[in-house]
């Protein structure tokens, strides 16, 4: 039997085909829910995460969604809705890709590209899950970065958008909770895994600057991470709500 709670219903991680999110997705389903995620392109890897799902027990849903395009995103979550009822929990998982610059040597058109994907991606997913979460309450739970707890140097373009996503949740922890909604973020520190394994990151780089700054001298594992984001998720977690948890080793400390 899973350590993890969660009442009668389903999951919804938006961005559940990545390495990140695809690792929350199945400690989801082995944890006892059905699971519906969104992926961006990648539908051979959304179809194998579903297949996972599927494989320990519970019902999984995939579709492709913009979550720029508001519409895209209320239409998702009404079929999640139609097809399993109760949504009690939702994850987000997604961002764009990480550009490692000086803030000022950033193209405008890129700073604005991370801002909307980031901001305004989680800002549609709000407008269209918070009023299902009313009714019987529920978590919804941010990925965002440890950057935001103490910054490096060339990570603005990933820290700043995802302070705005904290933000975000912890409106929604004020103002929501009186309605039984919880709202946290897990701030991602060096993660063996996901966007991190992309960055090309010479002796002096970013990378090598987080992990001398890391008391624990490492990167973490992705069950490290995976654990915390389904706990704080899960009924187990039920008096957690505004907090930013971060899960990076000590780096923020």
């Amino acid at each position: 039997m899973s350590q993890y709670r969660f009442p009668d219903g389903v999951a919804i991680v938006f961005g559940g085909s990545g390495g990140l999110g695809s690792g929350v997705v199945e400690l989801m389903s082995r944890s006892g829910t059905d699971v519906a995620f969104t992926y961006h392109k990648n539908k051979e890897a959304a179809d194998a995460v579903v297949k996972k799902v599927e494989a320990n027990g519970q019902q999984g849903m995939t579709a492709s969604v913009d979550l720029l395009d508001i519409a895209a995103v209320q239409s998702f979550v009404d079929s999640v809705k139609e097809r399993f009822g109760r949504i009690h929990s939702v994850v987000f998982a997604t961002g764009a890709f990480l550009n490692i610059l000086p803030v000022m040597d950033a193209e405008p058109d890129v700073f604005y590209e991370t801002l909307d994907t980031d901001v305004k991606g989680f800002y549609h997913i709000l407008r269209a899950v918070v009023p299902e979460l009313r009714e019987h309450g529920g978590s919804i739970t941010a990925l965002t970065t440890a950057a935001i707890h103490k910054y490096i140097s060339t990570d603005g373009l990933s820290s700043i958008p995802k302070a705005g996503v904290q933000h975000l949740c912890t409106a929604i922890a004020r103002e929501e909770g009186h309605h039984g909604i919880r709202a946290n973020c897990v701030a991602v520190g060096l993660i063996a895994i996901g966007l991190s394994q992309e960055i090309d990151s010479p002796p002096g780089g970013i990378l090598d600057q987080w992990t001398k700054q890391t008391p624990l001298g490492r990167a973490g594992a992705p069950q490290e991470l995976f654990d915390t984001v389904v706990f704080l998720a899960s009924e187990n977690a039920g008096y957690i709500s505004g907090q930013s948890l971060p899960v990076d080793g000590g780096y923020s400390a």
